[in-house]
């Protein structure tokens, strides 16, 4: 029998702080990590403890979606980590935040053009805008490729929106 390379698990739990630490690449199979995680703690607050350069689009919804019916998601970016695209959309889903947040346009690339993918972007903000943001915010998130938006917070509290390049 040949065995099936599998993903590295980007979820883990750290039993000294008693969180989950996210640590690399999002891909179809640590969005699954995630939902597993919460549907084994659907009655107890989880804590996720974010470092990621984001990932696919494959399986993100679904992870949001599990973020959010969770509903006692701690998502934190502490000061000397980072939480990009896919990492920072998750974030967003979860009941309160705590770190900076990173957005750009959800985005492909083929023979080294890259292309905004429009419809998944606005699968993806339609969602975020469900949760109850302000659609304008959700909409300069996703507005450019190469441009991030930086949302920051404290205690689950927006503090500050930049454009970093």
């Amino acid at each position: 029998m040949v065995g099936c390379a599998q993903s590295p698990k980007v979820l883990r739990y750290d039993t000294v702080s008693q969180v989950y630490r996210l640590n690399g690449d999002l891909d179809s199979n640590s969005y699954q990590e995630i939902a597993n995680v919460l549907a084994q703690n659907k009655n107890n607050p989880v804590t996720i403890v974010a470092k990621s350069n984001g990932g696919r689009l494959a399986g993100l919804e679904g992870a949001m979606d599990a973020i959010r019916a969770h509903g006692k998601v701690y998502w934190i970016v502490p000061s000397y980590s980072h939480c990009y695209s896919a990492c920072a959309v998750l974030g967003l889903s979860a009941s309160k935040i705590d770190g900076a947040l990173y957005f750009h346009s959800i985005f492909s690339s083929y023979k080294n053009t890259t292309f905004q993918l429009m419809g998944r972007n606005e699968s993806v903000m339609n969602r975020l805008i469900s949760y109850g943001y302000d659609k304008n915010m959700i909409e300069q998130l996703f507005k450019s490729v190469n441009i991030y938006k930086k949302l920051q917070f404290k205690e689950g509290v927006l503090q500050s929106e930049d454009n970093v390049q």
